[in-house]
């Protein structure tokens, strides 16, 4: 007599569900990919892959509720969204910390610079300047 489990958990981050936990999850899917598309999972010999509904990324646990069964095609388009919703959530929170995006460069000179360059090739203080 096997034992019943109510939800598989992962014990850590990187650790990918066993079979059994695969199978239950594309069974209760009734064998169609969880995006949406409304195809047949594994048609043609097709890999089934599974992914987490909610990110790792983005603040997901690695358990079987948040688990889904995708098509190789359907899961690129979920991961490149994932990735595009965690640089949009890190630039938010950047802001919103009042952090300067440290990796641009300013060109000397500019508009918000303190200082201007005439066209003579003086420097003076954008304050000063008339």
């Amino acid at each position: 007599m096997t034992r019943s489990v109510d939800e598989w958990i992962g014990p850590r981050p990187d650790t990918p569900p066993p079979p059994r936990v695969k199978a239950r999850i594309v069974v209760a899917q009734h064998h169609i990919c969880a995006c949406g598309c409304g195809m047949e999972l594994g048609r043609g010999g097709e890999v089934i892959e599974f992914d987490h509904k909610r990110a790792l990324i983005n603040g997901g646990e690695n358990r079987e509720s948040n688990l889904q069964a995708l098509r190789p095609a359907c899961h690129a388009r979920k991961t490149k969204a994932d990735v595009e919703e965690k640089g949009r959530v890190a630039r938010k929170k950047k802001k919103h910390l009042g952090f300067e995006n440290e990796s641009r460069s300013r060109i000397p000179g500019h508009r918000g610079d303190i200082y201007k360059r005439k066209i003579g090739g003086r420097t003076v203080l954008r304050s000063e300047d008339t």
